[in-house]
């Protein structure tokens, strides 16, 4: 983790046609509109749009159009000031639009030492969804390729500072391992790579040949276990149950509760938590766990 090299909050301003205030933005927001004459600028932090916008914004959300404090959430220091997600993104990822697009609501600044220290309990809260939803933290569905497991100790034995020592008869057979294997998956490998096996057809491998060699290398690198046709990540597992109210009897009743009242209450779940473990004494105005999570 690393403290971010620029400030969290820009805190710009977007005027509607009219003048009033419309919503806060970054720099990047602002230049946006200026780069397309969509809106005038003001002075150096405020635009005015030059059309009529559909809607009022969040012109009466109090929450978005006030100045926010670019200092940890948690102690108020300003130094090494990180981007907390309040909702983790492996699970905001799998959320509905109407929820996703206000993902700024819980993006706040927190200390790299706030950070780490509350991520602890994080852990341990997801290790409970993944013991309530039978959601692996790895996720479900990996499939394990163990002819490419094997290929890879074959050519890892071939490219050992002692594959010389090896007998003769083990080595061939560790050539023929590795030959049948990359024939087998050959698409799995770079263009160089298929041109020399594409030629073991008809010659046989030379463990002298730089290029015969990078096949070998490849070879050791490929991921023995992969994501598999029905794989299924631990927060697509969760928010997929929490959306279609599956729940269990092995669920604890506070995550009976998650599936009771859908999505948001998941999100308001890990609003709470990060109150109740961070304990955050810098919080914006009108932020609240129990905000609404979609618009109005």
């Amino acid at each position: 983790m690393q403290a971010r090299s620029k400030a969290v909050y820009e805190n710009c301003t977007v005027l509607d046609i009219s003048g009033n205030l419309l919503f806060r933005a970054s720099r990047k927001r602002l230049d946006w509109y200026l780069s397309r004459d969509l809106a005038t600028l003001i002075d150096d932090h405020t635009i005015q749009l030059k059309f009529a916008n559909r809607g009022t914004g969040r012109s009466n959300e109090p929450f978005y159009l006030q100045d926010m404090r670019n200092a940890c959430v948690v102690c108020g220091t300003t130094d090494g000031l990180t981007m907390h997600h309040v909702v983790p993104h492996q699970y905001r990822q799998y959320m509905s639009t109407d929820i996703k697009s206000r993902s700024s609501f819980d993006l706040l600044p927190v200390c790299m030492r706030c950070h780490d220290q509350y991520e602890r309990h994080a852990t341990s809260f997801k290790k409970h969804l993944e013991k309530c939803f039978q959601a692996p933290l790895e996720g479900r569905g990996w499939v394990e390729r163990r002819d490419i497991g094997q290929a890879g100790r074959a050519a890892a034995a071939l490219l050992s500072q002692h594959a010389d020592k090896i007998p003769e008869a083990r080595r061939a057979e560790l050539r023929r391992t590795v030959q049948a294997v990359a024939e087998a998956r050959i698409l799995l490998f770079s263009d160089s790579a298929r041109s020399c096996i594409e030629a073991w057809k008809q010659e046989q491998l030379d463990l002298s040949s730089e290029a015969h060699q990078g096949v070998l290398r490849e070879l050791c690198e490929m991921e023995v276990r992969v994501p598999g046709p029905d794989f299924c990540t631990h927060g697509e597992i969760v928010v997929g149950a929490v959306d279609r109210a599956q729940s269990d009897c092995a669920m604890c009743d506070e995550c009976r509760t998650l599936v009771t009242g859908g999505v948001p209450a998941l999100v308001v779940a890990w609003r709470r938590h990060f109150v109740q473990f961070a304990r955050p004494e810098h919080l914006p105005q009108h932020w609240v766990a129990e905000y609404p999570c979609t618009q109005q």
